[in-house]
């Protein structure tokens, strides 16, 4: 695939794992912290989720998670599925056990260079970050992808206060 092409297949990998310790009580080991529901009903997983498929083209959704999270997951997306494309592709990567960020990245790279090309480009995205601003997101999102198209690597970040 040319690296020009508007048509670079934009793959969402959302990372969903975590020992569930760091907001004990509320987050345990067998529900981390992406499961736990806010206000509005939605856990942070699901924002994950929608943040993602909302995006222009977007027609596969890569999930990198762990065997004893697997159905939590899938129950998770169930609820607010409904507000996504029919066409919408669900894969997931099952870690035997937490590796942590990076080695999850990597599994992840590997599965959508085999499954799409080495041209896809991958959006990785945490399943416990909460970004309000879905119009802010998707416009950080097409200028980054303009980036990639030209083999750069795009990582987002926020100022310190």
């Amino acid at each position: 695939m040319n690296k020009n092409n508007a048509e670079m297949a934009l793959i969402p990998t959302i990372l969903c794992g975590g020992a569930g310790s760091r907001l004990w009580p509320v987050s345990r080991e067998q529900f981390p912290k992406p499961f736990i529901k806010l206000d509005d009903g939605e856990s942070l997983l699901q924002k994950a989720f929608l943040r993602g498929t909302a995006l222009i083209n977007v027609h596969n959704v890569l999930t990198v998670t762990n065997r004893e999270l697997i159905f939590k997951v899938e129950d998770d997306y169930k609820e607010v599925n409904h507000r996504v494309s029919d066409s919408l592709v669900n894969n997931y990567i099952l870690e035997p056990f937490g590796r942590n960020t990076a080695p999850a990245i990597a599994a992840a790279c590997l599965e959508v260079a085999k499954v799409h090309g080495d041209d896809a480009i991958l959006l990785v995205l945490a399943a416990d970050h909460l970004i309000s601003d879905q119009q802010a997101f998707s416009g950080a999102v097409e200028r980054a992808c303009e980036l990639a198209k030209r083999g750069k690597l795009v990582t987002f970040g926020i100022n310190p206060t």
